[in-house]
C-alpha cells in the first residue's frame, strides 16, 4: 500500500503529521455513566501512560521483528493493513482501577495476529516469550536509567488467536494517546502487556535475558503479592482480568427521591463470559438478579441493569458478577494481598433517599 492509498483511508489523513513531543504522562478516565450501549466511544475511552507520548508519524514510525527469528522484519502501517487482520470486541482495563473505577473501556479493536508475525519472521521453535517496546521512554524507577517503556510476554499468550499488533479502535485508526499506530493487545488480560507506541517485538529463548525489562525495575511492579503462612510473600505476575462488575448509576452519596429507579452498570472477566449479575440494596445481606443488556461475549464487558423500588432511608448498594467458569467477586479485598493491583471487590454505593 501506497502513502498515496493510505491518504484516501477514512481518517488517515490526520495521521501523517507529528504530535508534539513534551508533556506529562496521561491519567485519564471517564464517569461510566456516560456510556450508553456496549461500547466506548474513542473520547471517552481510558488512558494510562507510564511515560510521555512520544513524538511519531507514518513517515518514521516501523515495527521491528528481531531476537530469535530466521527472517527479521520491519513493517510500516501499510504492511500490516495489507497483512491478514482480525476484528474483535474485548474489554481492556488498567491492572491498578480501583474497585468501582472507570479505568476501563470496551471496544472494537482490528489489528494483525501477532502469531501471524511470528510465523512471518520465522520463530525459533525454542522460543519462549516475547520482549514488547514502546516508543515512550523514562525512568520507572528513581535510580534506573531512561529506558524505553517494555512489557515481558509469554510465547503462549502471543500465540493465542485474539492476540494482536493493534491499529484500530472502533472501526477508526488508533487515537495518539491510545497507541498511535500501533498497540499490543492481549483480550483478557490487564492493560499493562498492551503496550502503546509499539516499535519492537523481540523474540526470546529459553533463559533469554531481556536486559531493558529488567534493567528498566518492570520485573518490581505488576505482581500479585500475597502473605504466606510463616512470614514469606508469594510473588506472581499479573496476567487474567478478575471477575468484576461497577455500579454506573447511581453515585456515591447520590441523594434520590423515593420511588422507581433503574441502577446500571457494567461487567466483565478475563475468562470467559459473565454468566450473571447480582444486586444488593441492603450491603450485602441480600441479592437479586440484575437483567443482562443482550447474550454476554467472551473477553468483552455486558452491560446490566436493575430496576429498584427504593423507600425513604439510607441504602448500600452493591453489584456482584459470577463467570463461566464460577469465580464470583468478592464482597471484600483479601487481606493477604500486599499490592495494590485486581481490586475487584465489590464497592459499596451509598444513597440516600427521602
Amino acid at each position: 500500500m501506497t502513502r498515496r492509498s493510505l491518504l484516501l483511508l477514512p481518517g488517515a489523513a490526520v495521521l501523517l503529521g507529528q504530535a508534539p513531543r513534551g508533556g506529562d504522562p496521561q491519567n485519564l478516565s471517564f464517569p461510566l455513566e456516560a456510556i450508553e450501549g456496549g461500547i466506548t466511544p474513542p473520547d471517552l475511552f481510558f488512558v494510562r501512560d507510564h511515560f510521555s507520548e512520544p513524538g511519531l508519524s507514518l513517515d518514521s514510525w516501523k515495527l521491528r521483528i528481531e531476537g530469535r527469528v530466521r527472517r527479521p522484519l520491519e513493517l510500516s502501517l501499510a504492511d500490516l493493513l495489507e497483512a491478514p487482520t482480525r476484528k474483535l470486541e474485548a474489554v481492556l482495563e488498567c491492572a491498578g482501577n480501583v474497585a468501582g473505577g472507570s479505568a476501563v473501556s470496551n471496544g472494537v479493536w482490528e489489528g494483525v495476529p501477532i502469531a501471524h508475525l511470528l510465523d512471518e519472521a520465522g520463530t525459533d521453535r525454542e522460543a519462549e516469550g516475547v520482549l514488547l517496546e514502546g516508543a515512550d521512554t523514562g525512568r520507572l524507577m528513581q535510580n534506573s536509567p531512561r529506558l524505553p517503556y517494555c512489557q515481558l510476554v509469554t510465547m503462549a499468550k502471543c500465540r493465542q488467536p485474539e492476540s494482536m499488533v493493534a491499529f484500530k479502535l472502533n472501526d477508526r485508526f488508533l487515537p495518539r494517546r491510545n497507541g498511535f499506530p500501533a498497540r499490543a493487545f492481549f483480550p483478557g488480560w490487564y492493560g499493562m502487556d498492551a503496550v502503546k507506541w509499539l516499535t519492537r517485538i523481540v523474540v526470546l529463548g529459553p533463559g533469554g535475558a531481556p536486559n531493558n525489562f529488567q534493567a528498566s525495575g518492570m520485573e518490581q511492579v505488576y505482581n500479585r503479592v500475597t502473605a504466606e503462612p510463616g512470614g514469606q510473600r508469594k510473588i506472581v505476575r499479573l496476567s487474567e482480568i478478575q471477575v468484576k462488575s461497577a455500579i454506573a448509576w447511581p453515585a456515591d452519596k447520590m441523594k434520590l427521591p423515593a420511588g422507581r429507579h433503574l441502577v446500571r452498570g457494567f461487567a466483565w472477566t478475563g475468562g470467559g463470559p459473565v454468566r450473571r449479575v447480582e444486586v444488593s440494596t441492603e450491603g450485602g445481606r441480600t441479592w437479586t438478579a440484575a437483567q443482562l443488556a443482550g447474550i454476554p461475549k467472551p473477553l468483552s464487558w455486558v452491560a446490566w441493569r436493575y430496576s429498584w423500588n427504593a423507600s425513604p432511608g439510607d441504602h448500600v448498594l452493591m453489584s456482584r458478577a459470577t463467570d463461566g467458569a464460577g469465580r464470583t467477586q468478592p464482597l471484600t479485598r483479601d487481606p493477604a494481598r500486599k499490592d495494590g493491583y485486581e481490586l475487584n471487590f465489590c464497592l459499596p454505593v451509598r444513597c440516600e433517599v427521602r
